[in-house]
């Protein structure tokens, strides 16, 4: 029989993350691509997708539909009584039952992996392995909080029984307190989209309109930059007050919203630079490895950003790095990013593509089932 993993966590189509607004889109990415590469190295993928809805009676009160998940992935909704106090405790005994009757009707899976180390989740899984002791259990770190706060004792609570961690921040990995963790980020499908560098001087920004997120700074940043040929491009998720006020006043500012994937590569094809930024002050800035960084990228095109706790240091060669998160450092460095040569912006793409070679999800994923198999000896030996 063919091996299998077990996934705990939802990939949404678009029409799902247009419904759901606590969805975040890059979850949604990550999901998809890193599935769709555990399936290129010939191991099946079962999913199991609880959809995160507002409580009822705001929202359902028993949320997600198949339709509102990616089609293109073999994924299970899970449904749940949407309510406080009950909501985890429903998701975890639904999707304990629903786990409980997969290795029932097919047979034991290679592991079982799942979305950050939810309550929810990880309840339930625990109720899965103390039947059957003898599966890997893995916990995928996307974000967390700060997790020493507590000297990461609600994190070792949480994953107590796990047979290890990949986390997608680098400072996650190094200083994780359990003995088998890998340290895997991000990938992409390893199809390079067309390369040009327009006459235009195009800034693109996709991602939260949360302030947290150093957005505010970036706004305030453009504001020190008089040049009436630089253009700014915003999409993303929900509003900021602040960014569309200033559009109102600055018509170098172009808010798009949420769009396709489609829609934001046409735009991401025809931008000058990518722009990223993050409060580094933040409280899980240090867990988190902003995926959105990948995506830039692979348009091998100048992507500004500071250079993150959660980043690994083969980013250092790509990024254009700002000195700090200040507004100011920001106007700097987009000024800098305008007056680059055709010299400085080819060995920003040579380096990209360097790296890009090793971030591919058939390749973050084998390198996941390699994982996977150690564990599973060092566990037997």
């Amino acid at each position: 029989m063919k091996d299998r993993i077990l996934w705990c966590g939802a990939a949404l189509n678009f029409k799902g993350l247009k419904r759901y607004k606590g969805e975040p889109p890059s979850a949604s990415q990550w999901i998809k691509g890193f599935l769709q590469g555990i399936e290129a190295n010939q191991v099946k993928v079962e999913g199991f997708a609880p959809i995160w809805d507002a409580y009822f009676p705001k929202g359902k009160l028993i949320p997600g539909q198949q339709k509102f998940l990616d089609q293109s992935l073999n994924q299970k909704i899970v449904r749940y009584f949407n309510l406080p106090f009950l909501r985890k405790f429903s998701v975890a005994k639904t999707l304990s039952r629903k786990i409980h009757t997969s290795i029932r009707k097919n047979g034991t899976p290679l592991a079982i992996l799942n979305y950050n180390t939810y309550p929810h989740y990880c309840n339930a899984i625990k109720k899965v392995i103390a039947k059957y002791p003898d599966i890997i259990w893995i916990n995928v770190v996307l974000d967390l909080d700060d997790p020493e706060k507590d000297n990461w004792v609600k994190f070792k609570k949480d994953t107590e029984g796990s047979a290890g961690a990949i986390f997608l921040s680098w400072w996650g990995y190094k200083n994780s307190p359990l003995p088998n963790n890998l340290h895997m980020d991000c990938g992409w499908n390893g199809n390079l989209p067309n390369y040009k560098i327009p006459e235009d001087k195009i800034f693109v920004y996709a991602g939260k309109m949360a302030e947290y997120g150093g957005l505010n700074v970036l706004l305030d940043a453009i504001q020190q930059i008089d040049n009436p040929n630089v253009i700014f491009k915003f999409y993303g998720k929900g509003t900021n007050a602040k960014l569309m006020e200033l559009a109102e006043k600055d018509k170098r500012i172009h808010v798009g919203g949420f769009v396709t994937d489609e829609e934001l590569h046409d735009v991401c094809e025809n931008a000058f630079a990518f722009l990223s930024p993050r409060d580094n002050k933040h409280q899980g800035t240090k867990m988190i490895f902003p995926s959105k960084i990948l995506f830039y990228l692979k348009y091998q095109k100048p992507v500004l950003s500071s250079l993150l706790p959660g980043m690994s240091p083969d980013y250092k060669d790509v990024l254009v790095e700002t000195t700090d998160d200040s507004a100011n450092a920001w106007a700097a460095k987009i000024k800098e990013a305008c007056k680059y040569n055709d010299k400085q912006i080819s060995t920003i793409r040579q380096n990209t593509k360097f790296l890009l070679e090793n971030k591919t999800w058939e390749k973050q994923a084998n390198n996941v089932l390699n994982f996977i198999a150690s564990v599973k000896k060092e566990r037997n030996n």
